[in-house]
């Protein structure tokens, strides 16, 4: 059993999540920013300069980051069309999440374990204010998968436009591959397109 994980699974105090939250705001919003110097300098110059860390509470800090988001997204699509911001970005949004998980795992010493990735995911998550289950039964057979994960409540949702959701969902995908190298997740169904809950895949090499 990894200690480290055990113990910030039984308590982990506010100002590492807050700490946490601002690494992940600084990395997700470097990389749009660094998609529109490519797709949309002129629009990149009239954004206001980012303030980091972040301050406030976290709910705070959540809401500033999503807004952040959804503006640069948003100029993306204006630029390219949805389709084509989708296709390009969302990639490079799982580059940025893989290099997080990494950083994690090798914070926290993980292994290549089951276990590990979904205490680690957990904690992540716990981050953004998002709950979800880990299930391997029935409730993943409808997709045909031995693994899933539920997400029924993601404060990040009360934020998100759909678009904006989709590309930095990759993020997500990205981190679990970071975090375990034989990893693999996919969303399948997501709260900002009208589901009830997100669901996602979670595959592993066998």
């Amino acid at each position: 059993m990894n200690i480290k994980l055990f113990l910030l699974s039984i308590w982990v105090p506010q100002y590492f999540l807050k700490k946490e939250l601002n690494l992940l705001a600084q990395a997700t919003l470097n990389q749009l920013d660094q998609l529109l110097q490519i797709h949309s300098p002129q629009s990149l110059r009239e954004i206001p300069e980012l303030k980091l860390p972040f301050k406030g509470n976290l709910d705070d800090i959540r809401a500033k980051m999503a807004q952040e988001h959804n503006m640069r997204v948003k100029i993306l699509s204006d630029s390219l069309g949805p389709e084509e911001t989708i296709n390009i970005a969302r990639p490079q949004m799982f580059n940025t999440g893989y290099k997080l998980g990494l950083d994690i795992k090798t914070r926290l010493g993980l292994n290549d374990d089951l276990n590990d990735l979904i205490r680690a995911a957990k904690l992540l998550y716990r981050v953004l204010g998002i709950e979800f289950e880990f299930h391997e039964d029935d409730s993943c057979k409808a997709y045909h998968l031995k693994r899933c994960i539920i997400i029924k409540h993601c404060s990040l949702a009360r934020y998100y436009l759909p678009l904006t959701c989709q590309v930095l969902s990759g993020t997500d995908e990205g981190v679990v591959s970071g975090l375990n190298s034989q990893a693999k997740m996919v969303f399948k169904e997501k709260i900002t397109e009208g589901a009830s809950a997100c669901f996602a895949a979670i595959e592993m090499k066998e």
